[in-house]
């Protein structure tokens, strides 16, 4: 009688979180705001919003991806773009132990979002600096960076002061 309730019990715990989990994928992963359609319109039909709701960025970093992404051809009025990034910056906000030190970055220990922000990149070369981290082991030198595929060395190069190890 014993097994027969803990399977049962399982079984429910099981069904709660399923619901749980289509109720919040009915939910979408943006949360409610002004600008929230503007983002699900301009963004959303090359990559998703899916993406966005990861990323957590001060306003310059918002600034700056979302403005890279009109310059690779992102549908929207000058309006929409100034609305976008004040969307994400409220609504996905660069959590407080990202910003310790915004003009230094330790390139072998920080996440990508601070490699984002403190060496003005884009995040897809951030994640790639710390993908190539995770396979290849820690950097000795700031030209180690510029030899990362997918990273523009030029941008290594202009913020190479702001590189610690």
């Amino acid at each position: 009688m014993r097994i027969e309730y803990g399977v049962m019990n399982a079984v429910a715990k099981a069904a709660a979180c399923l619901s749980l989990l289509a109720a919040l994928r009915a939910q979408g992963p943006l949360p409610p705001g002004e600008g929230r359609e503007i983002v699900e319109r301009v963004c959303a039909p090359c990559h998703g919003v899916e993406r966005i709701a990861l990323r957590k960025l001060d306003k310059d970093g918002w600034a700056r991806l979302v403005e890279g992404m009109a310059n690779l051809g992102a549908k929207g009025t000058a309006d929409d773009f100034k609305t976008i990034v004040q969307y994400l910056s409220a609504t996905f906000p660069l959590p407080d132990s990202e910003k310790m030190n915004p003009d230094k970055v330790n390139v072998n220990k920080a996440s990508s979002v601070r490699l984002t922000n403190t060496l003005k990149l884009f995040p897809e070369e951030a994640d790639a600096i710390v993908a190539y981290r995770e396979k290849n082991g820690t950097f000795k030198e700031w030209q180690d960076l510029t030899k990362i595929p997918g990273v523009d060395p030029k941008k290594i190069e202009n913020r190479k002061d702001h590189i610690t190890f």
